[in-house]
C-alpha cells in the first residue's frame, strides 16, 4: 500500500502571528517617525500644542534624546518582538511624549500605539495561548473599526464637492480628465467600499474576499499618493494596513465577528469604546476628528490666520511660503505650514489652532491679527459657520 505524502501545514500559531504583527507595527511606526522627525522635537518653529501649559519645557537636547531613545526601542522590538517589557516601555514613553504636542496625535500614531499596547499587555503570558488570541482580537477590532470610520466620515457632501476634487487636482492631466468625467454621486463609492471592508472583515464567510478588496484599495491609494506626492508619512501606514489585514484575517475561519467585537477583557472593552463607539461623538463635535479616523474626509475644522503686510514682514522667512499674498488680506495657511515643516497635517481642533495663533501674536506688536476657524460643514448641505479671534481674545 502506497502511503500518501503528509500535507504540510502552513498555518501560523497565535504566538507567531503576534510576533509578526509586532514586527510590522514597529517597522511601520519607525518609518513614520523618521519621515516626520521634526514633529517629535520641541526645538522647532511650528508651535507645540501641549495638553496643559503646566507641562515643563522639553528643550534641546532632551527632546532629541527622547526621540532617539524611541527609535532605539523600536529597533530592539523589531529584532526581539517577544520582549514584552521593551514594548511597554516604548508605549509609555511615546504616549508621554505626545502630551507635549497634540499634533502628534495623528491617526496612524493612535492606531499603532494601541496595537502595540494590546500585544504588550495581553500577549506573551507563558501558559496561556488564549492571551495571544485576545491580543490579536483587539488588533482585529482596531483595524476593522478604522476602516469603518474612515469610510463613514467621508459620507458627506463636502468630500464629494471639495476634498476629492482637491486631491484629484494633483493628478497628471490624463488622470484628471478621467476623474472629471465621473459623476459626483459615484465618488461616494470610495467611502462605501471602506465601510464595507470594516464589516466584511468581521464576517467569516466574506473575510478572504474582503482582505483582497482591502489590498486593492490600499494599492489604489498608494498610486494616488505617489502621483500627488501628498502626505508621505501615511505611505508606510498604507503598506502596514495591507500586512495587518493579511496577518490578522487571511484564511481565518475560526474567529467570529462577535468574538472580535464583544471581548470580555478590560483592555478589549476599552479599545471597543475608543475605536468603535466614541468616534460617533465626533459627528456632533464631542470627540476629536483624528481620533475618529476623519482624515481626508472633509469633515474636520479648518483654520487660517489673516494678517497685514507689516506683520508679514516680521514673521520668520520660513513661514512666508505658506502665506497667501496675491491680495489683501493676506492669510497664513496653518495646515500647509504643518505639512511643510512637520510632514503631517495640523491636528484639526480649535484649541490647537488657537495655540498656533498665539505664537503668531508674538510678532504682532499691536497690529491687528485675526484667526479664522471654519466649523465642520453640514454633511448634506456643506454649509458652515465661522469663528474669529484676535490676539486679545486668545490670551
Amino acid at each position: 500500500m502506497k502511503l500518501l505524502p503528509r500535507r504540510r501545514d502552513f498555518s501560523t500559531s497565535p504566538e507567531q502571528q503576534a510576533a509578526l504583527l509586532i514586527r510590522v507595527t514597529a517597522v511601520a511606526i519607525g518609518c513614520s517617525f523618521l519621515l516626520s522627525w521634526k514633529l517629535w522635537l520641541s526645538s522647532r518653529l511650528f508651535p507645540l500644542a501641549p495638553v496643559s501649559n503646566r507641562l515643563p519645557e522639553l528643550a534641546y537636547p532632551f527632546d532629541y534624546i527622547w526621540f532617539l531613545s524611541l527609535l532605539g526601542l523600536l529597533a530592539i522590538i523589531s529584532f526581539l518582538p517577544r520582549s514584552r517589557p521593551i514594548v511597554l516601555i516604548f508605549v509609555c514613553l511615546a504616549a508621554l511624549l505626545s502630551l507635549w504636542d497634540q499634533t502628534r496625535w495623528q491617526p496612524w500614531f493612535y492606531q499603532y500605539l494601541f496595537m502595540l499596547a494590546a500585544i504588550g499587555i495581553l500577549a506573551w503570558r507563558k501558559t496561556e495561548t488564549a492571551s495571544n488570541r485576545t491580543a490579536l482580537d483587539v488588533c482585529r477590532l482596531i483595524v476593522a473599526a478604522t476602516y469603518f470610520w474612515t469610510g463613514f466620515q467621508k459620507l458627506n457632501i463636502t468630500f464629494v464637492r471639495e476634498t476629492w476634487p482637491d486631491m484629484a487636482a494633483f493628478l497628471p492631466g490624463f488622470w484628471q480628465s478621467i476623474t472629471e468625467r465621473v459623476p459626483s454621486f459615484l465618488i461616494l463609492v470610495i467611502p462605501f467600499v471602506e465601510v464595507l471592508i470594516g464589516f466584511g472583515l468581521l464576517s467569516r464567510r466574506f473575510r478572504n474576499r474582503t482582505v483582497l478588496l482591502a489590498i486593492a484599495t490600499h494599492a489604489a491609494i498608494l498610486i494616488l499618493l505617489f502621483l500627488t506626492g501628498e502626505n508621505v508619512v501615511v505611505w508606510p501606514w498604507n503598506v502596514a494596513m495591507v500586512l495587518f489585514v493579511w496577518i490578522l484575517f487571511w484564511e481565518d475561519k475560526e474567529t467570529t465577528g462577535r468574538r472580535i467585537v464583544a471581548g470580555k477583557n478590560p483592555f478589549h472593552i476599552l479599545v471597543l469604546i475608543l475605536f468603535a463607539i466614541l468616534p460617533s461623538l465626533s459627528l456632533v463635535g464631542f470627540w476629536d476628528s483624528f481620533l475618529s479616523s476623519s482624515i481626508y474626509s472633509g469633515n474636520t475644522y479648518q483654520a487660517a490666520i489673516y494678517l497685514g503686510p507689516t506683520l508679514l514682514d516680521r514673521l520668520p522667512a520660513e513661514i512666508h511660503p505658506h502665506v497667501w499674498q496675491e491680495s489683501e488680506p493676506f492669510f497664513l495657511d496653518i495646515n500647509r505650514w504643518a505639512y511643510a515643516e512637520l510632514r503631517v497635517p495640523v491636528y484639526p481642533e480649535p484649541r490647537v489652532f488657537r495655540q498656533v495663533a498665539k505664537r503668531i501674536c508674538k510678532y504682532a506688536e499691536g497690529e491687528r491679527l485675526s484667526l479664522w476657524i471654519k466649523q465642520k460643514p453640514h454633511p448634506f448641505t456643506g454649509l458652515f459657520e465661522s469663528e474669529y479671534y484676535d490676539c486679545e481674545s486668545l490670551q
